[in-house]
């Protein structure tokens, strides 16, 4: 497999061409076998309710790396298209909310819950002191509870728009309030960052879609929307 061509990568794993009409995600070495196997499990559970998503194939192992084989979904992620096309940015950020929004019509078991997936997030964040993560641990107890689809990193990246429109990378998928999978994008876009050596042009005009994106979906008069506004945006907690 190592003369197959990277397809996309991150910090942890690699997506690889693989067989025809495949793709491979093998995770980097030193990463643990259990990340692949509760991917491919929770990419498996959300694929059975019906979500346009690459069908997860099979767990692999290539020498000490672990990796999951999924379907290849044809097309291009939807930041590539709007960074080829920024005219289509508002028609863009209207698709993802629509998009976002049907995940979370969606009631799912199985999978795990958004409460407890964040508040081990906050009880190992390093920046955080041992009061702030008691007093935020102790704010995310008050929210609503939630038995819907939850995507847990919604961004235009994993979105591939071709034939059909996908939603990949389902390694965070949780059950729970899509009010909070939306505050989670939210912030994602205000203050998610691009790599070191990013030239500064690429930048500012990440910038400026960013921008653009958020005020599309924070004018969502989606209940969600509204409701991540209200209570799990940042100066919702007083």
């Amino acid at each position: 497999m190592g003369g197959s061509p990277v397809v996309a990568a991150g910090r942890t794993a690699e997506v690889l061409s693989y067989q025809s009409g495949q793709v491979l995600k093998l995770y980097r070495e030193g990463m643990p076998r259990g990340m692949a196997e509760e991917e491919y499990q929770i990419s498996l559970k959300v694929y059975n309710t019906g979500v346009t998503t690459p069908r997860p194939v099979r767990l692999t192992e290539q020498g000490a790396r672990f990796g999951v084989v999924y379907e290849l979904a044809s097309g291009i992620t939807m930041l590539q298209a709007i960074s080829v096309n920024p005219a289509i940015l508002h028609e863009e950020a209207a698709r993802m909310a629509r998009l976002h929004l049907e995940l979370h019509a969606r009631d799912i078991h199985g999978l795990p819950e958004q409460k407890t997936v964040l508040k081990n997030r906050i009880q190992h964040a390093p920046s955080l002191a041992e009061e702030e993560k008691e007093r935020i641990v102790d704010y995310l107890m008050q929210l609503p509870e939630g038995s819907k689809l939850c995507h847990g990193d919604f961004h235009p990246d994993n979105i591939i728009l071709g034939e059909k429109e996908w939603v990949i990378d389902w390694m965070t998928g949780m059950r729970g309030n899509p009010a909070g999978d939306v505050a989670r994008t939210l912030v994602l876009l205000q203050m998610g960052t691009m790599p070191d050596g990013t030239p500064d042009e690429a930048v500012k005009k990440f910038d400026r879609m960013r921008e653009e994106l958020v005020k599309e979906i924070r004018g969502s008069t989606s209940e969600a929307g509204a409701s991540a506004k209200r209570m799990w945006m940042p100066g919702g907690c007083r």
